[in-house]
């Protein structure tokens, strides 16, 4: 049974959306910079904790030494489907297991913020952008969201429609975002594309200077 005072019913629907097995991005607190990294989510004990495999390989050591109790970690997650949406929310670090598997246990979130794909949930939370090509014929941009962001390239989310068709890989795309209150663009190439349903999730790479990116990265951010 679920705590209302601890979760709300609509977040724990979104967190059973999840599947034991699907990856998820880890962001864990570091001294000096967050680290990113993608893994795999084991399950939950609903109100308890969440389960994540952290390898033991060599590779992950630095990882393994940030994981200390009670550090903090942003978990994101595409739940593709039909609810076509990014989840993502906050726990702490409850213990950090080597045998008889890398599992790593963590609090179980309080909130969870969503990011809807779909037509109907454009007003929540995300970093909303306007996609602009000469391949549209459409005088209006086309709206998305953009689900995974690196100062290398994103990936964006945005409904299917008429309007505006599939962009090939290897298409130039201007992506508009809102900086206080004025337009911004970010000169991007597309590197490859996935259907799901009428959504169509691209992977761009930017061809813009740093500057722009960082900002892109300091302003809008999956979780505040």
């Amino acid at each position: 049974m679920i705590e209302e005072n601890k979760i709300s019913l609509e977040d724990f629907e979104a967190l059973e959306a999840l599947r034991p097995g699907g990856i998820v991005d880890l962001e864990i607190t570091m001294p000096a910079a967050s680290k990113r990294v993608k893994t795999e989510y084991l399950g939950m004990h609903a109100n308890d904790c969440m389960m994540f495999h952290i390898p033991t390989s060599s590779k992950w050591i630095t990882v393994r030494d940030a994981l200390t109790v009670d550090n903090t970690i942003v978990v994101r997650s595409i739940v593709e489907g039909n609810t076509g949406q990014v989840i993502a929310y906050r726990v702490k670090v409850l213990k950090l297991l080597a045998n008889p598997s890398g599992i790593l246990i963590t609090s179980f979130p309080r909130r969870v913020e969503r990011i809807g794909l779909r037509a109907s949930q454009r007003s929540q939370p995300g970093v909303a952008i306007e996609i602009k090509s000469d391949v549209y014929e459409c005088k209006e941009n086309a709206h998305g969201i953009i689900v995974d962001l690196s100062k290398q390239g994103c990936k964006v989310g945005l409904q299917i429609k008429p309007n505006y068709p599939v962009l090939i890989d290897g298409t130039e795309v201007t992506l508009i975002y809102m900086l206080d209150g004025k337009p911004v663009e970010i000169k991007a190439v597309i590197k490859n594309h996935k259907l799901d349903n009428k959504v169509v999730y691209y992977g761009m790479k930017f061809s813009t200077d740093d500057a722009m990116i960082g900002e892109l990265l300091a302003r809008h951010t999956l979780i505040s």
